[in-house]
């Protein structure tokens, strides 16, 4: 009797998370078009100032590469029941290689911080390898 109450408690809670992803994934879906609008938008209006232009290009196109490895990380749950770490590793390099770029292009930042940013963005990218290399699919596979 006891078993099934914590059955019960495990299917409501993939339920709701079930639900609470998809409302999220609706929400950053519409976000996303939403973007490629004010994309279009915004590089329209800065018609005749060509910097201006590659300027919005640039800011509105690294947000929605962000915008697409966010829902990219939720039809994965959606597939596989559980985070992958590199999808998330993957979130967070694209964050911080757009601040990296964003900072650059603009010249708002030192070269401290843009140094830092690059290092972090390294170990990143080697948590990455590691996380692809230890994959718990990988020894599944070798089991078989």
């Amino acid at each position: 009797m006891e078993s099934l109450g914590v059955i019960k408690r495990v299917n409501i809670l993939d339920f709701s998370i079930g639900v609470t992803l998809f409302v999220l994934e609706v929400i950053i879906s519409l976000g996303l078009v939403l973007g490629v609008y004010n994309l279009i938008y915004s590089v329209y209006e800065s018609y005749p100032d060509t910097n201006q232009m590659f300027k919005h290009f640039i800011h509105h196109t690294l947000s929605l590469f962000v915008a697409i490895e966010v829902i990219k990380s939720i039809n994965d749950y959606f597939k596989y029941r559980r985070i992958r770490i590199y999808l998330i590793i993957d979130v967070s390099i694209i964050i911080i290689l757009r601040e990296l770029i964003l900072g650059l292009y603009q010249h708002s930042i030192s070269e401290v911080f843009a140094l830092t940013l690059t290092s972090i963005a390294f170990l990143l990218i080697l948590m990455r390898v590691i996380a692809i290399k230890f994959s718990p699919n990988r020894y599944q596979e070798m089991e078989r």
